[in-house]
């Protein structure tokens, strides 16, 4: 009788309108920029988004501040502003420790008895707070497909419902994606920290060489938990034979091996279960494989990333074994010379290819009120192509825009393929929303933060008291001076105080905090790049912006550069490099992280016209929840999209 309740008092405040006999389609592309889009709109590129227009509307969609990915789809996720879901970056900190940890959750490792039995399952602790609008819509007896939404992991418990996660789901490891690279020009392991590249060194004796690929930390011991690896070459025909545990497969130059499977024995009562795939780089003067991550097999889920669980294993059915891992593209290869642009690209041509027949298929076999669907190649393409379209950025050529100048169009006109093959599947009372959480911008010129800090005396280096000259190559905000220290950075655009009761070695007073936010905002906005002139901000915002359960974990200010600005990495990381800038050499050539959100927005699509004239990420939960007939909790901020303002 309750739910009956809400449902009627919802229809008395967010109008319902009276096609809401359908089902609710969302299709979710990452960091699609509105202008491109526009402008191939005008140039007939789009059809099946310009028909979705005519039908409805094209408007652009605000983001979350700051418009990162882990912010932006727990906002879309949660119907909430940061404040209340807090995400806010791809990393945290600890303020009693200052120690960083992953924004938005952490694995967490098996316990086991004694004997090596499991007491407690690998599982994932997720920082974000709030029910997804695809949970209350299920509670509420809605039959839902949620599939690869970025960060919306671990799996939900849906009642009669599927979900595969994407972007957030580990490796084996635990990282984000670490891929191998096995060469005898490698000199010595290289295995990262976090996620990356690791080097594998392969030291050839009649032509054969033996290596061993760790696999993840034994939660006791610590120690890695590996597997062998044997590789066979035969220079002069350019071929390789490699065999693991159970499996030999023979690859040419450039060819893929087939997935193949790991069990990794952790206990004598536990086995840890990948899979992976190869390709034979080079094999001639020099040999060279590539080895994507260690990835989670879906059938047999170290942490569990689909539901119901087996549903991991109906997939391996249908289509084999499959991309888990959530960083799906490796960009990281890419960045460091194991892939190529071509190869990188056909990848993320097969794996988008493979996420549309999947979503196609899902609709095909019914069963449902809601599906979302969701894909990243468009932002993983536009972050390292992005120097491909823009004359001004540091690795541009003449010849690589030739070549590969759209390749962030071609994403746009495959995304426009995917929407035209969804719309033929729907009805005439089905709602379809196809939307981005972010748009685009040049990134030409790093900023470090940390050393703006220093040189405006607010941040202090162990050893170094002259701030004109001071710098720390520590990531992880080591070094640093904690006693002298009134403000810090961590993340790709957040600023902390160095507040007294919140951090652990404080000096800030609270009282003082207010003042001082305001001085370093003002300061920071009047910072210009002297080879041009131009402001490095374009917006400077601070904690006010936002409200909720989580708002204490809010930076006290967050960054919004203008556009081809953002925080270097190693900013990012904790650390103040020498110089204040630093021109951005890498093919990470694209960004948004800490873009101003005002000049940041995503795209939206409905197919039918909206009411609301500025929709945003929190609205699209609240106008799906109200389509389907389903009441909206109170603490959801969005809006229904076909509801006029009161």
């Amino acid at each position: 009788m309750r739910s009956v309740l809400r449902f009627f008092a919802l229809c008395a405040t967010v109008a319902i309108p009276a096609f809401a006999a359908g089902r609710v389609i969302i299709l979710g592309f990452d960091g699609v920029e509105p202008t491109i889009v526009q402008t191939m709109l005008d140039a007939g590129e789009l059809p099946a988004l310009d028909a979705l227009r005519k039908q409805g509307v094209f408007v652009p969609l605000g983001s979350s501040n700051p418009p990162q990915s882990p912010t932006a789809w727990s906002s879309f996720a949660t119907c909430k502003n940061p404040g209340a879901h807090g995400v806010y970056d791809f990393l945290r900190r600890d303020p009693k420790t200052y120690l960083p940890a992953v924004g938005f959750g952490s694995p967490e490792p098996p316990a086991f008895a004694p004997d090596g039995s499991v007491t407690k399952a690998p599982a994932f602790r997720s920082v974000r707070k709030g029910k997804s609008f695809w949970g209350v819509a299920n509670e509420q007896g809605a039959k839902v497909k949620i599939l690869t939404v970025p960060f919306a992991f671990p799996a939900e418990d849906l009642e009669d419902s599927c979900m595969l996660c994407g972007l957030g789901v580990p490796d084996l490891r635990g990282t984000q994606s670490t891929f191998f690279l096995m060469s005898d020009e490698v000199q010595a392991l290289d295995l990262p920290p976090l996620a990356g590249g690791a080097r594998v060194p392969l030291s050839f004796a009649a032509e054969k060489a033996s290596v061993r690929i760790p696999a993840l930390r034994h939660p006791q011991t610590r120690q890695f938990v590996d597997a062998p690896v044997t590789i066979t070459v035969d220079r002069n025909a350019k071929s390789a034979e490699i065999t693991i545990p159970g499996k030999t497969i023979a690859l040419k130059e450039g060819e893929w091996s087939e997935w193949l499977e790991w069990s990794f024995a952790v206990t004598p009562m536990f086995e840890a279960k990948a899979i992976s795939r190869i390709q034979l780089l080079e094999c001639g003067a020099q040999v060279r494989l590539y080895m994507t991550c260690l990835q989670l097999d879906p059938r047999n889920q170290y942490i569990r990333f689909t539901t119901p669980p087996e549903y991991g294993s109906d997939l391996v059915k249908r289509y084999g074994l499959f991309t888990t891992i959530g960083w799906d593209h490796d960009t990281h290869a890419l960045r460091q010379g194991a892939l190529t642009e071509d190869l990188f690209l056909d990848d993320v041509n097969r794996l988008s290819s493979w996420r549309a027949a999947l979503t196609l298929d899902e609709l095909d076999r019914g069963n449902l009120d809601l599906l979302v669907s969701a894909w990243t190649g468009p932002d993983r393409v536009s972050h390292l192509f992005w120097r491909f379209r823009d004359p001004k950025h540091p690795l541009y050529t003449a010849e690589g825009a030739a070549k590969y100048g759209r390749a962030v169009e071609d994403t746009y006109i495959h995304m426009d393929r995917i929407v035209g093959d969804v719309a033929k599947k729907l009805g005439p009372d089905d709602l379809l929303m196809v939307m981005s959480d972010h748009g685009f911008h040049g990134f030409r010129m790093g900023f470090n933060v940390n050393t703006w800090l220093i040189r405006n005396g607010y941040l202090a280096v162990e050893g170094q008291p002259d701030p004109k000259t001071a710098s720390n190559p520590k990531d992880f905000l080591q070094g640093y001076d904690w006693t002298k220290t009134r403000a810090y950075s961590l993340g790709l655009g957040s600023v902390f105080l160095n507040l007294e009761g919140r951090e652990g070695k404080g000096t800030v007073a609270p009282a003082e905090a207010a003042g001082l936010i305001a001085e370093i905002r003002s300061k920071l906005l009047e910072v210009v790049d002297p080879s041009t002139g131009e402001k490095i901000f374009q917006a400077i915002y601070t904690r006010d912006e936002f409200h909720g359960e989580a708002a204490g974990d809010a930076p006290d200010i967050q960054l919004g550069y203008a556009d081809g600005y953002q925080s270097t990495k190693d900013s990012a990381k904790g650390a103040a490099p020498k110089e204040l800038l630093e021109p951005n050499d890498d093919k990470w050539s694209g960004e948004h992280a800490a873009s101003d959100i005002a000049s940041t927005p995503g795209i939206l699509f409905v197919n039918r016209p909206i009411a609301v004239k500025d929709p945003r990420l929190e609205d699209l939960g609240v106008t799906a929840l109200a389509y389907l007939g389903k009441a909206v909790p109170k603490d959801f901020e969005g809006r229904n999209l076909f509801a006029p303002a009161p």
